[in-house]
């Protein structure tokens, strides 16, 4: 038997309709999905002179955990990825900045940092289903919402050379 959950979308339609529980679970699957993605990256860059750094946590602020009474400490943190140069300088940051996006099952945003030039910022964001595997994160410039294309951590690696 499969069970279906509510999207975002409804989620914050009626927040009335979403248990304490079921925002934890979310938060909990939410974080895994980030963590995996960053595994991912992780493994991409592991013969580079690149490092990762994941000591910054993220908790999240959004209004639906706070009004079913979650509060920040029981919140599962999740991970804040930096890339490092080898002189320890940030290469690129990844930002977990919600769950309940509208559109998406979550969204993280991505700041490049070249030792030279302007920066670029992106929006990752998942398209999957709520619970689903494997999640589908989509990359995207801030600013140009609709130039789409499926995130791959390669491709990251060759935007930080």
């Amino acid at each position: 038997m499969s069970i279906t959950h509510p999207t975002t979308s409804e989620d914050l339609a009626n927040p009335a309709g979403v248990s304490r529980a079921q925002v934890l679970e979310r938060l909990r699957d939410w974080r895994d999905r980030v963590h995996e993605l960053y595994n991912q990256i992780q493994q991409a860059l592991a013969d580079t002179s690149f490092k990762c750094n994941r000591e910054g946590k993220h908790t999240s602020a959004e209004e639906l955990p706070q009004k079913v009474g979650v509060a920040q400490a029981e919140q599962p943190q999740i991970d804040i990825l930096r890339i490092l140069r080898p002189d320890g300088t940030n290469a690129a940051v990844l930002y977990p900045r919600g769950l309940w996006i509208i559109g998406a099952n979550g969204r993280i945003d991505l700041r490049i940092a070249p030792s030279v030039g302007a920066g670029e910022t992106y929006m990752l964001v998942d398209q999957s289903a709520p619970f689903t595997r494997p999640a589908q994160w989509i990359r995207m410039p801030i600013g140009s919402p609709f130039d789409r294309e499926p995130f791959d951590p390669h491709w990251l690696l060759l935007k930080l050379h």
